[in-house]
């Protein structure tokens, strides 16, 4: 038999069917076996392509090749899609992959079968990763696409108005370009695994009806399985979540603050849970018994009335104790409700967008029944009216270099005057209320894949930070201390007072004179009659921040999405501007590109 020539990676069609012509199909599978054997290490990057099963047919058709996109602010979509790649594996198709981020906007006239996984950034704004190719398909430059087939998975938050929007648009842009529909659009709130993992099954059943497959029995590929498992601690969730012992919980604010900001330390020895300085801890919260009180005597019903919530029956009051939201209203709530309670008024802020989000800002569940009573209500009606008690997410303030088997949380307690009742952070007031020492508290991560310390510990950074968005820059400093790390850290922190406010002072000032730091920044607004905050002492030091970025830093910002993330970026585009003597276009430019380089980093809440 003569000897066959290597052939360069660049393959086409017409070559491989010569080098494949005149084989069986059982050579053509055991062909696809062989070459499969040796892709079967590492883990898949954005771009690389998840192949089908040892045993899947080997002539696949290149027009069956699906296409997977995710757009993603925390990782939640990189997440489901590594599950859409392996679903699609095991039933012998072949996945790409693609963050967003690095997809060239060029390939999407070319794409045929096409999943969309994205999310939506505070009200309505795509996350960082998803806004070139937003931008992109929204403009007059995206090319009609008569002949893609597409679906789209929106990730959200119903605590926002504009819920999903983001999915939204790109449902609707590619249906406008000629895309034709897989399966409508799903949209999912923050409990997104079931509905998610639904989607992905659904999605592949509607493409089994395209694309042909073997009916032989196939495993999920290697690859796809080797990006699920660059996510651990899956098997702690909402559902499952590991009870961690309080170790300790300290008042950081001095005596005659404003604020009310707790340093919290659990136990997570034999946990087993991973995280790094970025990722947040999800707690699940209790509501507080006073106000469940209030929710029972609003609706007029029982404590005890039974309620069936999946195929578990609990009293009333336990069900809104630890399994429904009532710190906050939605819109979805209030859509639920006024089917229930035929209120003119009710009615009319549905139908008005403008009324509706100041009717919703400070009103909890106890409002509502109490100024739109009806009768129609049961226990039940109410259960499934309310949202499910979802978890909140704190920015971890710990390095698990430097504390073994603990994670530390930084927490400021929400309290309120509304609508002519006092009102509590759900969980803020749980942590800093009603747990103490030796309690526990429900616990598991959430991985942040867009908030990271530089992979090259010589990278200086900068950090911004208001009030607790300290937190994860506490966890970066220990870790960059405890690894030894060459870079630069220089940290801009804010908050109303020096004597009452400054967040781990004393830590901060040690950093500084052992080298943790090289440099220190702050602003307390209320200590002088014009107000400073840290976008101040980032104009004040332009030629020191243009200096570390044009020598590479990555700048992150953590703190308030309205008053600190906005500010902040307006800031930096003014540095820009003066210190490169940039027009305005080019200015706007510099700092897209930080963004798109994902060296403008962001935790904005």
């Amino acid at each position: 038999m003569a000897t066959v020539p290597l052939l360069p990676l660049t393959l086409d069609e017409a070559a491989l069917q010569q080098l494949t012509a005149g084989l069986t199909p059982q050579q053509l599978v055991w062909l696809s076996g062989y070459f499969y054997g040796h892709a079967t290490s590492g883990v898949v990057a954005a771009g690389a392509v998840v192949p089908a099963a040892a045993v899947a047919p080997a002539i696949l058709a290149a027009t069956q090749k699906l296409t997977i996109l995710y757009g993603s602010h925390t990782g939640n979509g990189k997440k489901i899609a590594a599950q859409a790649a392996a679903a699609a594996a095991s039933r012998g198709l072949t996945a790409e992959v693609h963050d967003m981020n690095d997809y060239p906007t060029r390939q999407l006239a070319q794409a045929q079968n096409l999943l969309v996984i994205v999310s939506t950034h505070g009200e309505g704004e795509p996350p960082i990763s998803a806004e070139e190719l937003h931008q992109f398909i929204s403009g007059p430059r995206a090319p009609k696409l008569p002949k893609l087939r597409f679906t789209v998975l929106a990730l959200g938050d119903k605590s926002y108005l504009h819920y999903c929007q983001t999915g939204k648009d790109f449902d609707q842009r590619l249906a406008e370009l000629g895309g034709n529909r897989l399966l409508d659009r799903v949209d999912v709130d923050v409990a997104f695994q079931a509905p998610a993992a639904k989607w992905i099954e659904d999605v592949l059943d509607v493409l089994a009806g395209f694309v042909s497959t073997s009916p032989a029995s196939v495993t999920s590929a290697p690859e796809a399985d080797s990006l699920l498992h660059s996510f651990p601690d899956l098997h702690f969730t909402h559902e499952n979540p590991w009870p961690a012992k309080v170790l300790e919980s300290i008042q950081l604010n001095g005596r005659g603050s404003d604020k009310e900001t707790y340093h919290i330390e659990l136990d997570l020895t034999a946990a087993g849970l991973h995280y790094a300085p970025g990722d947040a801890l999800a707690v699940v919260p209790i509501n507080h018994n006073p106000l469940v009180e209030e929710v029972l005597r609003a609706a007029r019903l029982s404590d005890t009335a039974p309620v069936q919530l999946g195929a578990e029956s609990l009293p009333l009051a336990a069900a809104l104790a630890s399994r429904r939201e009532l710190t906050v209203l939605t819109r979805d709530v209030l859509e639920r409700y006024a089917a229930l309670a035929p209120h003119a008024e009710l009615h009319g802020l549905l139908a008005d967008a403008s009324r509706l989000q100041p009717y919703l800002y400070g009103r909890d569940v106890a409002d509502l029944l109490t100024y739109f009573p009806t009768d129609q209500l049961t226990a039940q009606a109410l259960a499934d009216t309310l949202r499910p008690l979802p978890s909140r997410a704190y920015s971890i303030a710990s390095s698990r270099l430097a504390h073994p088997d603990e994670v530390h949380l930084t927490v400021g307690a929400v309290r309120y005057e509304a609508h002519g009742r006092r009102k509590h952070g759900v969980c803020s007031s749980f942590l800093a209320d009603r747990v103490a020492a030796g309690d526990e508290v429900r616990v598991y991560v959430q991985h942040n894949e867009y908030f990271k310390l530089p992979a090259e510990t010589s990278t200086d950074i900068i950090m911004v930070g208001a009030g607790t968005g300290i937190a994860p820059f506490r966890a970066f400093v220990e870790e960059r201390v405890e690894l030894g790390s060459a870079g630069r850290n220089w940290l801009l922190f804010g908050n109303p007072h020096f004597t009452t406010d400054f967040l781990y002072q004393a830590e901060w000032q040690q950093h500084l004179k052992r080298g943790g730091l090289a440099k220190l920044d702050v602003a307390f607004s209320r200590d002088q009659a014009a107000k400073v905050y840290v976008q101040n002492r980032l104009l004040e030091n332009s030629r020191d921040v243009f200096g570390w970025l044009e020598n590479g830093a990555q700048f992150y910002v953590c703190g308030n999405k309205n008053r600190l993330g906005h500010a902040v970026q307006t800031a930096l585009a003014q540095v820009v501007k003066k210190e490169a003597g940039l027009s305005p276009g080019d200015t706007t430019t510099y700092v897209k590109n930080l963004r798109k380089q994902r060296r403008y980093l962001e935790d904005v809440y």
